[in-house]
């Protein structure tokens, strides 16, 4: 009850366009600590996961599931429970390596890529355009948030096209709050000589946005990749491109993600 709870707060804040996300407030009480993850930390991706969800129809209760295999950030994330002004997330997952375990929706040229904004180069949409191929979230202040804490800031996903106003390929960004809670950090012995000599840090977000916030409004055609020369005779489809990716109602329009973090340092 308190997830569906949770996701309709942010399915209510997500659905002004524009304006800037209002901060709501995690159950519990703060515990102020001394968590510290700094750039000398790396990124433990077998010990973590990036997965999302949906309902499967806009007017369903089912829901579609899935995971994205790669994902990072740039510059490094960094932590500092003491001073949450030092904190920084620059968040990134690569939406061609979407999977949701079934290779008919999830191969080259099906359908869960272009519903995530992909385009391809080839006629066969075999090769993707990398300019369409990365989503990031960009944190601008990080603040205390009950037990946890919300990362405030953007989401970049899709891209416009012309004539919308905008360079053709710039991003389409909307405001959204990553909330997210720090699990904890444990001392290991990795080696097996009784001997502890790695930190591990875990951490886990939420966060959820509304994919017609992330359609370029301005486009009446779908995209589809420049013919080839033998078939450019007569065609007015790649001329007239003007979106990026696939609007359909076969995934509902909110998506809600969920990340699982690992972090570890030698020492």
């Amino acid at each position: 009850m308190k997830n569906i709870l949770f996701l309709s707060v942010l399915a209510f804040s997500l659905t002004a366009c524009k304006k800037k996300d209002s901060v709501t407030e995690l159950a519990g009480t703060p515990v102020t600590g001394n968590a510290l993850v700094d750039i000398l930390w790396t990124l433990d991706k077998p010990h973590g996961n990036v997965c999302w969800e949906s309902n499967y129809l806009d007017y369903s209760i089912g829901k579609l599931t899935g995971r994205f295999n790669n994902y990072g950030f740039r510059p490094k994330f960094t932590f500092d429970e003491a001073n949450l002004s030092n904190c920084r997330i620059n968040a990134w997952v690569t939406l061609s390596s979407i999977d949701t375990g079934e290779p008919l929706r999830d191969g080259l040229g099906k359908c869960i890529r272009s519903y995530m904004g992909e385009t391809y180069l080839d006629t066969l949409k075999t090769i993707v355009d990398p300019a369409s191929d990365t989503a990031w979230f960009r944190s601008t202040n990080i603040v205390k948030s009950g037990t946890g804490y919300a990362a405030i800031g953007t989401f970049s996903f899709n891209r416009y096209r012309t004539p919308s106003g905008f360079a053709d390929g710039t991003p389409i960004s909307t405001p959204v709050n990553l909330y997210f809670t720090y699990n904890g950090t444990a001392d290991f012995d990795t080696e097996g000589d009784f001997i502890k000599d790695k930190y591990c840090a875990s951490f886990t977000g939420h966060f959820s946005f509304l994919r017609s916030e992330h359609m370029d409004v301005n486009s009446t055609i779908k995209y589809v990749p420049v013919p080839a020369h033998i078939d450019l005779a007569g065609n007015t489809i790649a001329v007239n491109n003007k979106t990026y990716g696939e609007w359909t109602r076969t995934i509902a329009d909110l998506m809600s993600f969920t990340v699982n973090l690992q972090f570890y340092k030698k020492h």
